[in-house]
């Protein structure tokens, strides 16, 4: 059998594998669309976006809003500080550091030491990132009490465990040469450092670090729905109270600040060392004055004793078989609804996003280009822009505010759960991919350009071909985040682990709460393994003879 058609039925037998994956997980989940279909869903849904249409205006009100706005602002600034503060020194001890080719052999007590220092760095960042930072601040809140704080340091621990893990990555990635040379020069750890490793990954750090600034402001916004400060208990209040107008208005503040973040975050990209650090480290000023912390609280002993029952419920955590076996069907309905809504997001995504390309619809790849004639002149810059626009506004809202929406339109429960998080995730893919088509190789598609094939014949045989891989891989690491995202939007009520968490945290059942959070963290392992496993095999060229 010739390598195409056995490629082609792989492929094949693959997506009826997916497909019907699907429909047994819906059935597993009890997942009831018609719900959106109802009469009363109907109602609901109309009731909802026809009061969106008329905000809240009144000056007392807005300037509610702005100053809650203001402080989810701060809250991602200084816990984006902190999380950086955290990450360096973690991803300096957790990362594997080039060497020589035949480094002199250490002592046995010095390597059993690194072996144990590096390891240990590695599983901090890891159980750090596995839980989300609305687990962290609901814990943080029944601890430490109400107000910005335990956002702040919400965001420290979950961001440090991902941008640490990250840093270490980048610097495993480095060029081993300058480094081997650093070393056999018998330059010391510090040099190699500076000298060798920073001017590497200084770019890299700083930009990632003003991404993860931009999503840490995202995540600030949410936090107040559990009383940790910020915009997040004003939509709150908004919804729970029937009040869509105030709603509408804390949404498109929401919205509002997270684009020019975006915008000026895509600016600074291009310069990014000096003013990327001055507007962090700038941010993180003016929200230590902004914030009113109590800092010399959280030193009381009432603190660190429920700090200390939390600690120790994972010494003794819940095992019976009744909760073991319940909290497995809730992680089951957590990964079904994580999985389903993936799906339904990079399926619309894979088609949605050429809208937004413009190598395809605006100015080609030649350099004197054929203007269309026709309709086509005068739809293809609004199809564009409204195509991003679409982009924008779903991954700007966060999924626990789509959560939100959706229960009042379908009620509780995995549907609103499954479509909260196909929203968010179709705006985030959808960016994905359009980026991810901007940058194919032109040459294949000059020639397709060239013989006049038409903008869709250009995106199957040109861009396609050549970028399917990295959909593929991007599709399967949004899944990996979507189950830490699955598991947050229980919490209001949308189905999965997250509801049982919630109810742990808030009746202070340690126990319980650290049977829960292992299953998800090594949920989060597993399925993290797998896709890296996965996305190795997807992204490596394959080896012809």
């Amino acid at each position: 059998m010739t390598q195409g058609p056995r490629r082609a039925r792989y492929r094949l037998g693959i997506s009826l594998v997916v497909v019907f994956s699907v429909f047994l997980t819906a059935k597993f989940i009890h997942l009831s669309p018609g719900a959106l279909w109802s009469q009363q869903g109907w109602h609901n849904a109309w009731t909802l976006f026809s009061s969106l249409l008329h905000p809240e205006l009144g000056s007392s009100f807005l300037s509610r809003v702005a100053h809650l706005m203001g402080e989810s602002i701060a809250i991602g600034a200084l816990g984006m500080m902190g999380a950086l503060l955290l990450a360096l020194p973690l991803s300096l001890l957790a990362a594997r550091w080039p060497t020589l080719i035949e480094p002199p052999e250490d002592s046995t007590l010095w390597t059993t030491l690194s072996f144990v220092v590096q390891h240990s760095a590695r599983t901090t960042l890891s159980v750090l990132r596995s839980i989300p930072e609305l687990v962290w601040a609901l814990l943080f809140v029944r601890v430490l009490g109400l107000g910005p704080g335990p956002a702040v340091f919400a965001i420290t621990l979950s961001f440090g465990g991902i941008v640490g893990k990250l840093y270490a990555e980048l610097i495993e990635a480095c060029d081993p040469e300058p480094i081997r040379k650093l070393r056999a020069a018998g330059i010391g750890s510090w040099g190699v450092l500076w000298y060798g490793i920073f001017p590497q990954v200084r770019s890299q750090w700083v930009g990632y670090a003003l991404f993860r600034f931009e999503c840490a402001v995202r995540s600030a916004t949410i936090l107040g729905l559990v009383g940790a400060g910020g915009i997040g208990s004003e939509i709150a209040l908004s919804i729970r109270y029937y009040q869509y107008n105030k709603l509408s208005t804390a949404l498109l503040a929401v919205l509002l600040v997270i684009v020019l973040f975006e915008q000026l975050s895509a600016k600074l990209r291009n310069h990014r060392t000096f003013w990327s650090i001055s507007l962090l480290a700038g941010a993180s000023i003016g929200a230590v004055w902004m914030l009113d912390i109590p800092w010399q609280d959280w030193l009381q002993s009432s603190t660190l004793t429920q700090m200390g029952l939390f600690l120790q419920g994972f010494t003794h955590p819940n095992l019976s078989s009744t909760f073991v076996w319940n909290s497995l069907l809730l992680m089951g309905q957590t990964l079904g609804m994580a999985w389903i809504a993936t799906l339904s997001a990079a399926a619309l995504a894979f088609f949605l996003s050429p809208l937004a390309t413009s190598v395809l619809w605006l100015q080609g790849v030649l350099q004197d280009p054929p203007r269309p004639i026709g309709p086509t002149r005068w739809l293809t810059l609004p199809l564009l822009g409204l195509s991003r626009l679409f982009f924008q506004l779903t991954r700007s809202l966060p999924d626990l505010v789509w959560a939100l929406i959706f229960i009042v339109w379908v009620g509780p429960g995995p549907l609103a759960g499954a479509l909260a998080i196909a929203c968010h995730t179709l705006g985030i893919i959808g960016r994905l991919f359009g980026d991810t088509y901007e940058e194919a190789e032109t040459l294949p598609l000059q020639a397709l350009e060239t013989s006049g094939t038409s903008t869709w014949g250009r995106w199957l045989y040109g861009i396609l071909p050549q970028t399917m891989p990295r959909l593929l891989a991007y599709s399967l690491f949004r899944f990996e985040v979507n189950i830490r995202a699955t598991a947050v939007i229980g919490f209001v009520g949308a189905g999965g682990i997250g509801d049982a968490i919630h109810t742990a945290i808030s009746l202070f059942h340690f126990n319980d709460l650290a049977t829960l959070l292992l299953l998800l963290f090594l949920s989060v392992v597993l399925v993290d393994a797998i896709g890296h496993r996965i996305r190795q095999q997807w992204l490596t060229p394959t080896q012809r003879p």
